[in-house]
């Protein structure tokens, strides 16, 4: 969620099992209002995570509806704990969140995005300004491309 959507760690780590599920495409995830489909690859690695979340194996916790689960019951793993893992597979929390959604602004409005991710509208705003994006001009480059974005 962090790499493909630009979700802070604090929000990663309380998601639900209930925020995914299979839709009629694939693996979809709510993070806003809206259902989002997942692609496919990244799909299958938390398919993987969703089925054999660690934390599980205490007698209070085999029901757990988190995603990841810390070692209280009913806690999520601590943002620290899920940083340091992230850094030491190799991926840097904060400029994945930043590079994902400086990429993102680069193909949609950030108004659209923000509603659709869950996020405030100002984070949207100051990512499309870091990335030098002109969102007013977001329509007529899409008609340029084509209806794909070719």
């Amino acid at each position: 969620m962090l790499v493909l959507f630009g979700q802070p760690l604090a929000r990663v780590v309380t998601m639900r099992m209930d925020d995914f599920r299979e839709g009629p495409n694939g693996l979809e995830v709510k993070l806003g209002r809206d259902w989002i489909g997942v692609p496919e690859a990244a799909a299958a690695v938390i398919r993987v995570h969703l089925a054999s979340r660690p934390g599980l194996s205490t007698a209070a916790n085999p029901d757990c509806p988190l995603v990841f689960p810390g070692r209280m019951p009913g806690r999520t793993m601590h943002v620290y704990s899920v940083a340091t893992i992230l850094r030491e597979s190799g991926i840097p929390a904060m400029a994945s969140r930043s590079r994902a959604w400086i990429q993102m602004v680069r193909q949609a409005p950030p108004a659209v995005l923000a509603d659709a991710l869950g996020v405030n509208p100002q984070t949207a705003m100051r990512y499309a300004e870091r990335a030098g994006t002109d969102y007013l001009g977001y329509p007529a480059l899409r008609s340029l491309q084509g209806p794909e974005g070719a």
